[in-house]
């Protein structure tokens, strides 16, 4: 899709879905006033966002509906059944509060973005665009990246002994979201774009984006994004010996020719300092509670918690217990199943659970590139999962949820878009 196509596909959407495609353009700007919430939050256009896009989105749900319905629609309605009903128990132990009102807004974002973005994906056409959309909002984010580290950092933090690089995000997700995201992008529109583009040209770009999001990765210093991006490598590299050996075996040697003079300089400097302390355990060093950081710890504390709530309780999630449960149903859990866990009990985490082995199931029906493009979200959801919260972050549920949905749309519809 070029740029022409681009705005040809933008102009041509219904306004009741055009005003999401602005939203994802603008969302690296609005953020970047996440602290203007300590003036004022009436100031602060992120949260002005934070409430608009619920009420828009349940507005599209509720006047404009699907006919198809797939296995997602009836998983996502049901683990939305208990997401209200956690709400309702959390509204009822601290009412009329803001910080129940930011909290109602950020954990019940899932359930309506999955079913908006269920109206706004019709067809691959409309992934591809959103897709590329994502691409053109990451550019600010690149802008303030490069800027951080040519011209000035804006806000620098420690951790592990390395400094990581913030800007004016809240949270150094917002890099790491743009960068594993937009990565898997360029990968995807590599195999998507084989018949438009020469390989030389689709070589050049995906290049230039591998080494911003390398430079990024060792600027912001977080382990999963590491893990995130190696994994999506991987799968590139995978997918390039399916399609042209020829191709795969030449990305083969060149990183490993890389690998082999700059690696080991890298790794000890930027990685090492990281996964130290998982290393002291593994030699015995450590106790085991140690792991990633401290989670692994952390966890242990909160499941043997979460074992004495009443058996209701641990079936319907922590709400149900009537105690203040903010911290355990976002992102103080540092890991989005045992935040899910607490948020929504056995039941919603299996459910939830489920929809992993829908999207696995519907895999048989993508072509090579879309399959790449579904592998490389799914590796992005699970990977982020274990150490952070990314069903708490909507620039992330964008791409995620919007893949999901494709997968979604009926079987002659995915069959259609494969010729």
């Amino acid at each position: 899709m070029t740029f022409k196509d681009w705005k040809y596909w933008f102009k041509s959407q219904p306004w009741h879905l055009r005003w999401f495609t602005v939203l994802i353009l603008i969302r690296p700007i609005v953020d970047n006033f996440y602290y203007l919430k300590n003036i004022s939050p009436f100031l602060s256009p992120l949260y002005l966002v934070g409430i608009a896009t619920p009420i828009l989105c349940v507005y599209v749900i509720i006047s404009f509906r699907r006919r198809d319905r797939s296995v997602f629609d009836f998983l996502f309605g049901l683990w939305t059944l208990l997401i209200l009903i956690s709400l309702l128990f959390m509204f009822i132990n601290d009412p009329l509060s803001k910080t129940f009102l930011e909290y109602f807004l950020k954990l019940s974002m899932p359930a309506y973005l999955f079913f908006f973005l269920r109206l706004y994906i019709r067809s691959l056409k409309d992934l591809d665009g959103l897709l590329q959309t994502f691409l053109y909002s990451a550019l600010f984010v690149v802008g303030v990246f490069l800027f951080e580290i040519i011209v000035n950092p804006i806000r620098v933090l420690k951790t592990r002994d390395l400094e990581r690089i913030q800007g004016y995000y809240g949270d150094v997700m917002n890099y790491a979201i743009y960068l594993s995201q937009g990565f898997l992008i360029m990968c995807y529109f590599y195999f998507r774009r084989k018949n438009n583009q020469t390989v030389f040209v689709r070589t050049r770009n995906l290049v230039m984006v591998a080494v911003i999001c390398i430079a990024c990765l060792f600027k912001i210093s977080h382990t999963a994004s590491y893990g995130v991006f190696a994994a999506i490598l991987l799968l590139f590299i995978l997918f390039n010996l399916r399609t042209n050996r020829t191709a795969g075996f030449v990305l083969i040697l060149s990183l490993s020719v890389i690998g082999y003079f700059f690696g080991g300089e890298a790794l000890e400097k930027n990685v090492a300092p990281l996964v130290q302390t998982d290393v002291d355990v593994y030699q015995g060093k450590k106790s085991d509670e140690r792991l990633l950081h401290g989670r692994v710890g952390r966890w242990k504390s909160m499941l043997e918690q979460y074992s004495n709530f009443p058996v209701i309780s641990q079936f319907i999630g922590m709400p149900s217990t009537l105690k203040d449960s903010y911290a355990e149903v976002s992102t103080g859990a540092h890991n989005d199943f045992v935040r899910i866990l607490f948020f929504t009990g056995y039941v919603g985490l299996i459910v939830y659970l489920l929809t992993f082995v829908s999207f696995i199931n519907r895999l048989k029906f993508l072509s090579s590139d879309q399959h790449f493009l579904a592998l490389g979200t799914l590796a992005i959801l699970i990977l982020y999962s274990i150490s952070t919260c990314p069903t708490l972050y909507a620039p992330m549920l964008y791409v995620l949820y919007a893949v999901l949905c494709f997968l979604a749309l009926p079987t002659s519809v995915l069959s259609k878009d494969n010729d």
